[in-house]
């Protein structure tokens, strides 16, 4: 299978922002975004901590696709990936991909809530886009600008 590869400038532009929205479905059908400051992007997925067992995490469990987006505010441009999530469950890679990520975020944030919330145990997500759009209001937004998939079949029943 071919792989959506993330190019160089737009995983420097996620770790710029430092922070994502994740946007799930669940069971219920009703949308749910939530963001996410705990990351890290390699070439082909881009991997998270879930503190939390609420929402998307729930949502996750009877649905793995998600979307992805990150916007820059002060210069109206950013990035929506389409793809699915999956768990690690390697303990050894688990802890590998959490200390990295810890360790991240805290040279970034050192606040006392942030610092609180990387002592909990929580699940390492693996993002894999399918699909990547341009959110730059300039650009045409419903052109894929990467994908390894025919994306309107996605949604099609």
């Amino acid at each position: 299978m071919i792989m959506v590869i993330i190019p160089l400038e737009i995983k420097e532009f996620i770790e710029t922002q430092g922070i994502f929205a994740v946007g799930t479905v669940g069971e219920n059908q009703l949308p749910n975004v939530s963001p996410r400051i705990f990351f890290k992007i390699d070439n082909e997925a881009i991997y998270w901590i879930d503190f939390f067992k609420h929402k998307t995490f729930r949502n996750f469990q009877v649905n793995p696709w998600a979307t992805v987006s990150v916007f820059n505010k002060e210069d109206l441009t950013g990035y929506q990936f389409r793809g699915t999530v999956s768990f690690i469950t390697d303990e050894q890679k688990k802890s590998q991909i959490r200390e990295s990520i810890i360790k991240k975020t805290l040279e970034k944030n050192s606040s006392s809530k942030v610092k609180k919330i990387s002592e909990k145990e929580g699940h390492i997500i693996r993002f894999e886009p399918k699909v990547c759009y341009s959110l730059n209001p300039e650009e045409y937004s419903d052109m894929c600008i990467g994908s390894d998939i025919d994306s309107t079949q996605i949604f099609e029943k």
